[in-house]
């Protein structure tokens, strides 16, 4: 059984949402959003790293100001406790999430995720937003990668849409192997699983990239996906906070993307980007 540390942060005034974006990138995985003013964030207890922790809320100014409790989480099974409250989520009139004990829907695209702890189910605006944007999109015959594929979810869309084939990577081996049994339950077979970063996507380019992770990912790792990204292909980018939105505007800009499609939802951006 996974032992979990959390963080309760208090006095977050209304950034949550950064919050969550800055220790996203120290592998927390969960957040449960008190208020507006205060916030719960759940680690693994072997990733949890203490210096790095503490060093970010001294250096960041907007952090310093805030106040926090780090505790152990009580022996339970956390992830039987997540999937009681999954809930079904339609995206528009054409796609549903939903879990293996919901009902059957009766809609083009039913998504069924095995509630984990791995990020992208749907019930988050970045995954909810790419999904809408993939729902706009052909994907018929495309070759696919997703970077930083979490559940998998973006990966079972792009298959059913009649994508060639999909490789999904994640860091997180948890993710990793979420990934491989929710192509299993959406009886997907195009979808190639690898875990680690980049360096593990196999030596192929790409008619589509997907990448809902974070804008400092993001940052480390565009350069390479444009690379890998064929002429006119598309990449979707979410996982960008609104007041971040222009950091990543202005590298795509520098690289040469043309933004084709941006949506914003509770204070996210998720941005629609074709190589010239």
């Amino acid at each position: 059984m996974q032992q979990y540390k959390i963080v309760i942060i208090e006095n977050t005034k209304n950034k949550n949402d950064l919050v969550i974006a800055l220790l996203a990138d120290l592998q927390f995985d969960s957040f449960e959003e008190i208020s507006d003013n205060s916030l719960k964030a759940y680690v693994l207890k072997d990733e949890f790293n203490e210096e790095s922790f503490v060093s970010l809320f001294k250096a960041n100014p907007v952090l310093q100001s805030m106040s926090y409790t780090v505790e152990d989480l009580e022996d339970k099974n956390w992830n039987e406790v997540w999937e009681s409250s999954f809930k079904p989520i339609s995206i528009g009139n054409l796609c549903m999430v939903r879990a293996p004990f919901h009902e059957q829907s009766n809609v083009k695209y039913e998504l069924i995720i095995e509630p984990k702890m791995a990020f992208g189910t749907g019930h988050h605006a970045t995954t909810e937003m790419v999904l809408a944007l993939m729902l706009e999109m052909d994907f018929k015959d495309k070759a696919v990668l997703d970077f930083g594929c979490g559940t998998g979810i973006l990966s079972l869309l792009a298959e059913k849409k009649g994508a060639l084939f999909v490789d999904a990577n994640d860091i997180e081996e948890p993710a990793y192997f979420n990934t491989i049994e929710n192509a299993t339950l959406n009886n997907c077979v195009k979808i190639n699983a690898f875990h680690g970063d980049f360096k593990v996507v196999p030596n192929k380019s790409y008619d589509v990239i997907l990448a809902n992770v974070t804008t400092h990912t993001i940052q480390e790792n565009l350069e390479v996906l444009i690379q890998v990204l064929n002429s006119k292909g598309d990449l979707l980018l979410s996982g960008i906070l609104f007041e971040q939105q222009i950091i990543v505007k202005n590298l795509a800009d520098a690289m040469g993307l043309s933004l084709r499609a941006e949506k914003n939802q509770d204070n996210w951006v998720a941005l629609h980007y074709q190589k010239e």
